[in-house]
This record gives structure tokens, C-alpha cells and sequence, in this order.
């Protein structure tokens, strides 16, 4: 793609992304607990695009073989929107002040709390750990870091596992402080890690763009076809666990973060992913001529990327009490103005200056090849 074309495109994605996110934050002044809310479902869904593809790439740093190879730039160009994902944080800093249940004035854990929970979901130390994640993630996909080789792989992915179960707790279990669960950091990062990948997939599937050869192969293909019935497996069987320890013991505190999810409308939501998201791929996934078929493994990986971001839904949106119906136009919009940002940050803008990740990935890929 020559300069001039490469910037035209990043002008019109990032026009349509600040636009797209500008008549999102209208809905400040409609129902602004409901625009934090669609903003949240939104960035955790670009967040576990962009560190989830990293992870799947240190995972292959440690692994090897042939199946990363096409997926790495790929990757690599999703890693290279972080800085852009860490501008569209900030409005998660205010959250912490305006938004949740524990930044308003007088709140207090139960009785039956950890005492230091009122400490850790303070408003000033929340936003701290905000910026410590930003700060790690960063150094973790910055191009120019010192460290490399399966060592600093085998850190960065520590570091993206505490990070992001932690940032998980904060900006998502929190919305409902009475409940707690020791796996959800486990299914969060299992979710990130499973959308990252399902983008990778969805990448490499695209018919290629002139004739000069395809990155698409039927073995890589069963491949990528096996590692994303893993990853639905993996997450389907964090979800169901924690579903049956909860329904068995039946404790208030435990059963609150289901109640409005299985008493209410939410139902629905619920009962799709379930069919579309563990059955459908569960069963699409195990026949070779899904996964060797470039087309069919393209629409389903595109299929597991929408599903993605209704994960984020279901996670985020049935715990914020008093949700009202401008959700339907916000939720949307902010992922739209994201994507579109996103998009607009990984598009190289041909002069040479911008994104230089991609020309040390690939140097990197013709090494390892």
C-alpha cells in the first residue's frame, strides 16, 4: 500500500472513530452511569483484543511452531494500537471517581467483608493501579525492550496474567463489591486470550489481496481450527465451574452477581452465547472441512469476535443497577469509535515514521523462518 493511500485510509478511520465516540459521550448528558457502563463493555473488548493477541504471541515465543508464524504481524499491528488503547483509559480514571458503587461518599463494605476491601476500591488507589498497568503493559509491548528471547516472553506473560486479572477485579467484578470470586481474573484472561486469537485467525483467513501467495494453508488451518476449540473449551468450562460451585452452595453473597443476569432480560444474552458461543464452534470445530475451508474458518472466527465483545456485555452491563434502553445506542457506538480508532492506529502512514513494529516483526518472522 503506498504512502498517500496509507493516510488517506488512517484519516478516514480516525474521522470515523472520533466521530462515532463524540455522539457516544452525548449520552453524558442522557444517563451518564449508562455511558461508563457502554464505555467499559466497549474498552475491555478493544483491551482483550490487543493484550490477548500479545499473549497468544509470547505463548508462541515459548511453544514454536508453524501455526504462529502467520498470525505474528498480525499481532504485532494490534500491539502497536496499545498507546491509542491507553488514551481510550482515561475516561476509566474518572469512572473510578464518579461511577462505581464504592467511589460514592459513605460506602462501606459489609459486615461479613474483608476489612481492607474499603482500602483496595478507594478511588485514589484504584486510579493509581490503573496507571501501574498501563505502565507495565507498556513496557511489556513496547518494540525496543531490552530484554527478548523465551526469558522475557515467559515475564511479560506473568506480568499480563497478574495485570489483567487484577485490572479485571477493578474495573469489573467491583461493579458489584459484594461479590467476590477467586476465577474470575482465570475467565477474564481465558476471554481475552480467546478473542485475541479468533482475530489472528481472522487475519490470516482473509483471501490475500493480490496474487502473491496466501499465508492460508489447510494444515495451518486444522491448526488454528484446534487451538480455537481450546479456547472455547477452556472458557466454557471456567464459566460452568463457577456457575455449578455457586448454584450448590447458594449463598446471598455468591448468587448476587447472577440473580440480574438470570431473573431479568439479560437472560437472553446469556442463552446466546451459550448456543452460539460454546455449542456452535463446539461442533463447527470438530469437523475438518470447517477448518480447512477458508471461508468457513473465516466467518467463524469473525462469529467468535462479535461474540467477544457480548461477552464484555454480559460481563459489564447486568451488574450496573438502573441501566436504562440508551445503552442500545451507546454500548454500539463506543465499540464502533474504538475499533475504528484502533484501526486507524494500526495502519502504517506509509512515510516510514509511524508503527515501526512491523518492520522488526518482520525481521523477527524471517528469522524464525
Amino acid at each position: 500500500m503506498n504512502g498517500p493511500e496509507s493516510r488517506r485510509r488512517r484519516r478516514c478511520w480516525t474521522w470515523a472513530g472520533t466521530i462515532a465516540l463524540l455522539l457516544c459521550c452525548l449520552g453524558m448528558a442522557v444517563d451518564i452511569r449508562t455511558f461508563f457502563a457502554c464505555w467499559l463493555a466497549a474498552w475491555w473488548t478493544c483491551a482483550a483484543a490487543v493484550l490477548g493477541s500479545q499473549a497468544n504471541a509470547w505463548l508462541h515465543d515459548l511453544t514454536g511452531g508453524a501455526w504462529g508464524l502467520p498470525l505474528r504481524p498480525i499481532w504485532r499491528r494490534l500491539a502497536a494500537t496499545l498507546p491509542m488503547l491507553l488514551v481510550l483509559m482515561l475516561p476509566l480514571a474518572a469512572a473510578a471517581w464518579l461511577f462505581y458503587p464504592w467511589s460514592q461518599a459513605g460506602w462501606t463494605p459489609g459486615t461479613d467483608q474483608p476489612a481492607f476491601k474499603a482500602a483496595w476500591l478507594s478511588p485514589a488507589f484504584v486510579t493509581a493501579r490503573l496507571i501501574l498497568y498501563a505502565g507495565l503493559w507498556q513496557a511489556c509491548l513496547h518494540p525496543r525492550r531490552h530484554m527478548q528471547g523465551k526469558g522475557a516472553s515467559a515475564a511479560c506473560l506473568i506480568v499480563y496474567g497478574l495485570t489483567a486479572s487484577l485490572a479485571s477485579v477493578d474495573l469489573i467484578l467491583s461493579l458489584m463489591p459484594q461479590w467476590y470470586s477467586s476465577g474470575f481474573g482465570l475467565i477474564a484472561i481465558t476471554m481475552q486470550m480467546k478473542l485475541g486469537f479468533a482475530l489472528g485467525v481472522a487475519g490470516a483467513s482473509r483471501p490475500p489481496a493480490d496474487a502473491s501467495g496466501s499465508r492460508f494453508r489447510p494444515d495451518l488451518g486444522r491448526d488454528w481450527g484446534n487451538l480455537l476449540l481450546m479456547y472455547v473449551l477452556m472458557w466454557a468450562y471456567l464459566a460452568f465451574v463457577q456457575f455449578l460451585i455457586v448454584w450448590a452452595e447458594n449463598l446471598p453473597n455468591e448468587i448476587s452477581w447472577y440473580l440480574p443476569r438470570m431473573q431479568t432480560g439479560w437472560i437472553w444474552l446469556g442463552g446466546a452465547l451459550v448456543a452460539l458461543d460454546v455449542f456452535a464452534p463446539l461442533m463447527l470445530l470438530l469437523f475438518r472441512s470447517i477448518k480447512q475451508d477458508r471461508q468457513r474458518l473465516l466467518a467463524l472466527a469473525c462469529l467468535l469476535c462479535v461474540l467477544g465483545w457480548l461477552e464484555s456485555i454480559w460481563i459489564t452491563l447486568p451488574s450496573v443497577p438502573g441501566l436504562s434502553r440508551h445503552a442500545l445506542w451507546m454500548a454500539p457506538l463506543a465499540l464502533a469509535g474504538m475499533a475504528f480508532l484502533l484501526r486507524a492506529a494500526a495502519t502504517p502512514d506509509g512515510r516510514g515514521g509511524s508503527f515501526r513494529w512491523t518492520s522488526q516483526a518482520t525481521r523477527e518472522e524471517g528469522a524464525r523462518q
